[in-house]
């Protein structure tokens, strides 16, 4: 009879760690693909000419934008997993500490994306954001000729 008792809370113990590392592992997942669409909205952002045309064209960068963890997913063609939420915001009216003479020539962007992880006894939103600064005259000029 102790045997048995002393058993089941060894399985009940394995049990909650098992557990509680595939949530750790779904969390950190969770995280590294919302750092991946941060830095790949970014990026492009770089190659964006500074115009009407593209960095400030809504067109070309959206404000809102909606992102999935699985595109395609486990279960054929539909999405499946967790949907990621982001905003941009391109930012030309701030100031620079010090003061700089080339302030007219920088965007200041901001990316944030936030999203909703789910458990079996909880719900969390998370969010994440990254800042940057696009220059008037910086890698796009090199990579597009204008």
């Amino acid at each position: 009879m102790i045997s048995v008792v002393i058993t089941a809370i060894i399985f009940a113990v394995l049990f909650t760690g098992i557990r509680s590392t595939f949530a750790l592992i779904d969390a950190s997942r969770e995280n590294m693909r919302a750092t991946q669409i941060l830095v790949s909205r970014l990026e492009g952002l770089r190659l964006c000419t500074w115009s009407q045309e593209q960095l400030f064209n809504t067109n070309v960068v959206p404000p809102t934008f909606t992102d999935v963890f699985y595109p395609l997913g486990l279960r054929g063609s539909t999405n499946y997993g967790t949907t990621y939420s982001g905003q941009i915001t391109i930012n030309t009216n701030f100031s620079l500490n010090p003061s700089a003479t080339y302030n007219n020539n920088l965007a200041m962007v901001t990316i944030a994306v936030s999203w909703i992880s789910r458990n079996s006894t909880t719900t969390n939103l998370h969010t994440r954001s990254m800042d940057t600064y696009v220059a008037k005259y910086g890698m796009q000029n090199y990579v597009f000729s204008q």
